[in-house]
């Protein structure tokens, strides 16, 4: 390859928009990969497999490469759970802010009001901590 051929190549190369050299991302799917990790708080293992392409490892680097992070973009900590948010028969209401722990105000479908760790509302079902109703309809069973 002459230089004429190797400018040629590198102008070509570049017109396909690659993202971080060795990456294979496009910009777009570039864009793609920084918007689901940044708002939407993916993983680098579903963006993988959300985008169709490349690894865990790949979308790692390349977010790396281009020195992407949930915190550079001015966002708040993501937030897991959310009032309003609904799991089986139980609805969370508000987060309590005196607790030294994660814990939520929330009311099961029948009506009874009580405090939760929500993580045990995303237990597996046959988890022994896992929680979808309140102890009320659990003992009307």
């Amino acid at each position: 390859m002459n230089s004429e051929q190797t400018l040629r190549y590198l102008v070509l190369k570049a017109g396909a928009a690659q993202v971080a050299g060795k990456s294979g991302f496009t910009q777009s799917e570039f864009e793609e990969i920084k918007r689901l990790y940044v708002e939407e708080g993916r993983t680098f293992s579903q963006i993988a497999k959300v985008i169709g392409k490349g690894s865990e490892n790949s979308v790692r680097n390349s977010l790396s490469k281009a020195r992407v992070n949930r915190a550079s973009n001015g966002e708040r900590k993501l937030e897991r759970f959310k009032s309003g948010q609904k799991y089986g028969n139980i609805t969370l209401l508000t987060r309590l802010v005196k607790s030294k722990k994660l814990r939520y105000h929330v009311v099961c479908d029948c009506g009874y009001e009580f405090d939760i760790d929500p993580y045990f509302l995303t237990l597996p079902d046959d988890h022994k901590n896992s929680i979808s109703q309140c102890q009320r309809c659990r003992a009307g069973k």
